[in-house]
């Protein structure tokens, strides 16, 4: 969406109406996510160590999700797929399936 702030606005003189609200946020609900890439780390520490990634690469494409493991003498990184879906997984069942 390329304008997610879906607020009422009134204009400076209250000459226009907020109607519509509820149209619009149903109409924004309505959007399905077919391609995304994000990074899966811990929260709530000093840093945030990657621990893999989420993608879907297309419309009728699964969800896949990575575990990332390091490459021994610093050979670098893999990313072994773990989890394939066709809903987006939670975070809880992703949690289960990481080998950590």
């Amino acid at each position: 969406l390329v304008n997610p702030d879906l607020t009422d606005k009134v204009s400076a003189q209250g000459q226009q109406s907020v109607r519509g609200r509820q149209g619009r946020i149903d109409f924004a609900n309505s959007f399905e996510t077919i391609f995304c890439f994000q990074c899966l780390y811990y929260s709530g520490t000093s840093y945030f160590p990657i621990l893999g990634a989420m993608t879907r690469i297309g419309p009728s494409e699964p969800w896949l999700a990575y575990q990332r493991r390091d490459l021994a003498n610093d050979g670098g990184e893999l990313y072994i797929p773990v989890i394939s879906s066709e809903t987006m997984p939670s975070g809880e069942t992703m949690m289960g399936a990481f080998d950590i």
